[in-house]
């Protein structure tokens, strides 16, 4: 015994699919878009603390761009667009090759470490958190917080 299907049926059956996995798609779609929002933020963050722990140049253009990340208390205790060029440049002198481990504690605190690797034992030189908030499209660096040694 033979099945034939009709075009017309074919079609119907389609829509009829299309209708029911309508919902699961566009979820979909709405969760990877998060995922894609959540992924750029967590970016900006690493850019600033990349710049704050010397990671990268210490320069003024980029901590001038890099200052409207942090809040104004932030702001305030750090000494604004200065004082985050001086911690870039004191950690840069203080730390020259170093390596970084990134650990999301929540959706709004990052803990870095920053280690060194000398004759086969990897030692943690300081460890900082970083806690942001995230208010529609705007991100702010709230706190940060450094524990020493290790």
């Amino acid at each position: 015994m033979r099945l034939n299907y009709s075009r017309e049926d074919l079609v119907i059956g389609f829509f009829i699919l299309f209708a029911i996995l309508y919902p699961v798609i566009v979820s979909f779609l709405i969760f990877l878009d998060d995922v894609k929002q959540r992924r750029h933020k967590i970016e900006e963050v690493r850019a600033f603390y990349s710049f704050l722990l010397g990671l990268e140049e210490c320069e003024e253009g980029r901590a001038r761009e890099l200052s409207g990340l942090m809040s104004e208390d932030l702001s305030r205790n750090l000494g604004g667009v200065e004082g985050l060029l001086k911690s870039c440049q004191s950690y840069k002198k203080a730390y020259p090759s170093v390596r970084t481990e990134e650990k999301v504690l929540g959706e709004d605190e990052i803990r870095v470490e920053l280690l060194r690797k000398e004759k086969g034992m990897t030692q943690r030189l300081l460890s900082a958190r970083i806690r942001f908030k995230v208010e529609g499209e705007n991100l702010k660096i709230e706190r940060v917080e450094y524990e020493k040694g290790g």
